[in-house]
C-alpha cells in the first residue's frame, strides 16, 4: 500500500564522520558547506585532536582537545582540517545547534493622523497627546507598546495636543486627545485647571505639577519581557522639563510670564510664573506619535 513518510527532513546535515590514517599528525581535508552553529567534535582512541575551519583559503578558527570538543563557528566554511596525535582514530563532526541572528528593523515615526501602508512585522511604541498646561501643568500623555502584524493598510491617529489656558481662568486649558493605532489607545493628558495639575493617565503617563514648579518624567516606554526596546520617557513641564527620547515638558519661568513650550511628544508645557498677569498663559504642549520598528 502506498506510504507517505510523516517526517521533514532537516534542512541541514546533522552530522560529518570521517576517519584518520594510521600515521600520527597526518592533516585529513573534510570539504563541506558548514552552516553557522555549535559544532561537537568527538572521536574515538584517545590523542589529542586538532580541528581548523576555513571558508575556501580564509582561515576562521582552531579546536583543539584530548577529549570532545565544542566550536561555535560563527560563519559559514567550507571545510575542516584536522589531524591527531594518535593515527587511525574515527572522528564525528555534529551540528548541535544553529546560530541566532541579531535581530535589526527599520525605525519609523509618524506624528500625523494616516494610514500605515508598510507591511511586516513590527514592535510598536504609541504615545497619547498631553493635557494643557495654565500655572499648573498639564498631565504626559499615556504611553502604549506591543507588537503587530502590519498589513499596509492600519489607520494611525494623532492625538491632538490639549490647548494652554490663562491665568485668569477665562481661557481654560484643555485634555490631549488619544492616539490610537491597530485596535490599541494611548490616552491623551488631563488638563491643568489654573494652579491644579492635570491628573495622570494610564498606562506610563505622569501627572502635571502644581504652580509648575519641579518636574516629573513618565515611564520609560518597555514592552513587557524586551528591554530592548526601551526608547525614552516623555513628561510635564516644570522648572526644568521632565522626559527625554520622546519628549520634554516645557519650563516654567521664575519671573512673571508665560511658561515654556514642550519638545518632542507625549508632553506638556511649562506653568505660567510666579505673579503672571491675567492674560499669561501655560506653554503649548506636544501631541501624539508612533513609533514602530519594522524587523520582517
Amino acid at each position: 500500500m502506498p506510504f507517505t513518510d510523516p517526517f521533514v527532513a532537516n534542512p541541514y546535515p546533522y552530522s560529518f564522520a570521517a576517519t584518520l590514517g594510521a600515521t600520527p599528525n597526518v592533516p585529513l581535508e573534510m570539504v563541506e558547506n558548514f552552516v553557522s552553529g555549535v559544532y561537537t567534535i568527538s572521536w574515538s582512541g584517545g590523542g589529542t585532536l586538532t580541528a581548523e575551519f576555513w571558508n575556501g583559503s580564509s582561515y576562521i578558527g582552531t579546536a583543539t582537545g584530548t577529549s570532545s570538543l565544542t566550536f561555535n563557528l560563527a560563519q559559514a566554511a567550507t571545510k575542516v582540517i584536522f589531524w591527531n596525535t594518535v593515527g587511525s582514530v574515527s572522528v564525528v563532526i555534529a551540528l548541535t545547534a544553529l546560530a541566532a541572528a541579531p535581530v535589526s528593523g527599520q525605525l519609523y515615526t509618524y506624528s500625523t493622523s494616516q494610514t500605515i501602508t508598510i507591511t511586516g512585522s513590527a514592535y510598536f511604541v504609541l504615545v497619547g497627546a498631553a493635557g494643557g498646561s495654565v500655572t499648573a501643568t498639564g498631565s504626559s500623555g499615556a504611553i502604549v507598546t506591543g507588537r503587530v502584524t502590519l498589513t499596509g493598510a492600519l489607520p494611525f491617529v494623532a492625538g491632538v495636543a490639549g490647548t494652554q489656558g490663562n491665568v485668569s481662568g477665562s481661557v481654560p486649558a484643555t485634555a490631549g486627545t488619544a492616539s490610537t493605532f491597530a485596535g490599541n489607545t494611548a490616552p491623551g493628558g488631563n488638563p491643568a485647571v489654573t494652579s491644579t495639575p492635570g491628573a495622570a493617565v494610564s498606562p506610563n503617563g505622569v501627572a502635571g505639577v502644581a504652580s509648575g514648579i519641579g518636574n516629573t518624567t513618565a515611564s520609560a516606554a518597555t514592552i513587557s519581557g524586551f528591554p530592548f526596546l526601551t526608547m525614552g520617557t516623555t513628561g510635564t513641564g516644570g522648572t526644568t522639563g521632565g522626559g527625554s527620547g520622546i519628549g520634554t515638558g516645557g519650563v516654567t519661568p521664575v519671573v512673571a510670564n508665560s511658561g515654556g513650550p514642550a519638545s518632542g511628544f507625549g508632553a506638556s508645557g511649562g506653568g505660567a510664573g510666579p505673579g503672571a498677569a491675567a492674560g499669561n498663559t501655560g506653554g503649548a504642549s506636544t501631541g501624539g506619535v508612533l513609533y514602530l520598528l519594522v524587523f520582517a
